[in-house]
């Protein structure tokens, strides 16, 4: 190795060294403010609205109350013995009517709802690319860990829906509860219903939406600082964001339908932070600051009911250590 190749490996290992040691690492832990979620609630159909069937004959019909269904003789006459009831009162003398019912939720609406702090952690390197006397520019990157959880209820009118399939017969109806059987013989009783349907107010139902989040996101970008004494420095900085979401939405619309779903996904956005440096021993300090950060919006659905976070103008308030 001649002389000259030596010099320039001394002077590659120099400016290695020099900007290792202008490198700094730091922790910190804040709060988030104005994350937002919207939630939307659609008009819907709860409960358990029992399908009975198309109104053919020789069909097999069930309801919340009894059922009609094919018997053996595949209801030879277009009558069966494989039919069942439950009630006294469904007895109109010559007729039987057997209902299934349903809660619809009344109305569509939506919801959003601003967030109380949330806590955030971060992890970041630095380092000055310049070596001016006051001040520097450099670049820096942080992880950072974001968690989100919001909780929504609302209280909505509903309506009962009750569907209500009526069948002939002719002679003395057996007692309820009856139940009949697929091979007879038995009463028979008509396969072809009438149907109706009727609706009345129902109770009122809360409906809870709540989805749990957690964010980690990767920051990178260039700054600038400026030493405003020995011991004191201002550093901004401003780059670019990219985002890991692991989330969990779920609802529950009263005693009649609940539903949750668990999806990952990639979000790309921005930030610009600042933050006041104290230099407290030689190599080592404390600093606050605030970051500004703007993510895509996420959206996520289960059952038709949906979520969407809303990211566009978070900030976190933070403070922690650092050692250079």
């Amino acid at each position: 190795m001649n002389k000259r190749t030596k010099k320039i490996l001394l002077l590659c290992a120099s400016t290695c060294l020099a900007g290792v040691a202008r490198a700094e690492f730091g922790v910190s832990a804040g709060a988030s403010f104005n994350y937002k979620a919207k939630f939307q609630t659609r008009s819907e159909q709860q409960g358990r609205l029992t399908n009975p069937g198309s109104l053919n004959a020789a069909t097999d019909h069930f309801y919340d109350d009894g059922y009609n269904r094919v018997d053996s003789s595949g209801n030879a006459g277009d009558l069966t013995s494989y039919w069942g009831y439950q009630n006294a009162s469904q007895d109109n003398a010559g007729s039987l009517t057997i209902n299934s019912a349903q809660t619809i939720i009344d109305q569509q609406s939506s919801s959003t709802q601003q967030s109380d702090p949330l806590p955030a952690i971060e992890i970041y390197w630095q380092s000055d690319l310049t070596e001016n006397e006051r001040w520097n520019l450099g670049l820096r990157a942080a992880l950072r860990w974001q968690r989100i959880d919001f909780d929504s209820s609302a209280i909505y009118n509903t309506t009962v829906e009750t569907l209500s399939d009526t069948y002939t017969y002719t002679g003395i109806l057996p007692g309820a509860p009856f139940n009949g059987s697929l091979t007879g013989p038995n009463f028979l009783m008509g396969d072809t219903p009438n149907r109706t349907y009727s609706y009345a107010n129902g109770d009122n139902i809360t409906v809870f939406r709540k989805i749990k989040a957690d964010i980690f996101a990767l920051d990178l970008g260039p700054t600038l600082s400026v030493d405003l004494t020995d011991k004191t420095r201002l550093t901004t900085s401003i780059g670019g964001t990219i985002a890991w979401i692991n989330s969990e939405f779920s609802y529950r619309d009263g005693s009649f339908a609940k539903g949750e779903d668990t999806e990952q996904e990639w979000l790309f956005g921005a930030y610009a932070g600042a933050d006041l440096q104290y230099l407290i021993g030689e190599h080592w300090g404390i600093f606050g600051g605030a970051v500004y950060t703007r993510l895509e919006n996420y959206n996520q659905q289960v059952d038709g009911c949906s979520s969407e976070l809303q990211f566009e103008d978070s900030y976190t308030i933070r403070a922690g250590l650092f050692i250079r």
